[in-house]
């Protein structure tokens, strides 16, 4: 239930909820299949946010505007997440991808026949170390151990690790711009023969972290 609860310089809730209406029905043609009750949330939440954080008092035009940036914002990025590019080279072709894939009634193999090909593809475009940093890695689990394999340092192995990555996303994404890397992989700081039995380096920094701490406070 909508009230009339103040939220700042004069505004109530139920000003909020008009504002954030006004500008789902005003901008509808921009994502006509959207989700209105998302919609509704990222304009009210931009128009919130503007409001709370403004000096003075703010006209209606300004929070509607606030409302209808926040709205843009929040399509682009749900068609990005559904392949659509953000640049002038947008052609519809992820965008189509993704739509297909996710509108048939029974599943279909061509998604992993392409992944396992491309895979394939890239290794072999890899240069013969790169190869061997990714095989060391999946054969023993342990990026201390990889390294000996190799015989090289630990430190030499995460940085020949981390530009055959980089080549792998580069050719991953071949025509597009390349993703950051992203994750986290534990293996990295994996410590075996210690008690705990192999915990991760964060692990263990928090760890000590809360014994500082425990320690500073007794």
């Amino acid at each position: 239930m909508i009230t009339e609860t103040p939220v700042a310089h004069g505004y109530t809730m139920r000003d909020l909820d008009a504002l954030a209406r006004a500008v789902v029905s005003n901008n509808r043609a921009w994502w006509p299949a959207g989700d209105r009750d998302d919609l509704y949330t990222a304009a009210w939440h931009g128009i919130a946010e503007h409001l709370c954080a403004a000096d003075e008092r703010p006209v209606r035009r300004d929070l509607l505007e606030a409302g209808r940036q926040a709205l843009a914002r929040d399509v682009k990025e749900t068609m990005q997440f559904h392949g659509a590019r953000r640049d002038s080279t947008n052609n519809g072709a992820r965008y189509a991808m993704y739509w297909q894939w996710a509108g048939r009634v029974t599943p279909s193999p061509e998604a992993g026949i392409v992944e396992r090909t491309a895979l394939a593809q890239i290794l072999a475009a890899l240069t013969p170390r790169q190869r061997q940093a990714f095989t060391a890695l999946a054969t023993l689990g342990d990026y201390v151990e990889a390294a000996r394999l190799l015989d090289i340092e630990a430190q030499t192995f995460r940085s020949l690790l981390g530009r055959a990555r980089g080549a792998f996303r580069e050719l991953w994404h071949e025509g597009e711009a390349p993703s950051a890397h992203w994750g986290c992989d534990r293996r990295a700081g994996a410590v075996r023969g210690t008690v705990g039995k192999g915990e991760s380096a964060v692990y263990n920094l928090r760890r000590r972290q809360r014994a500082a701490a425990a320690k500073a406070a007794s």
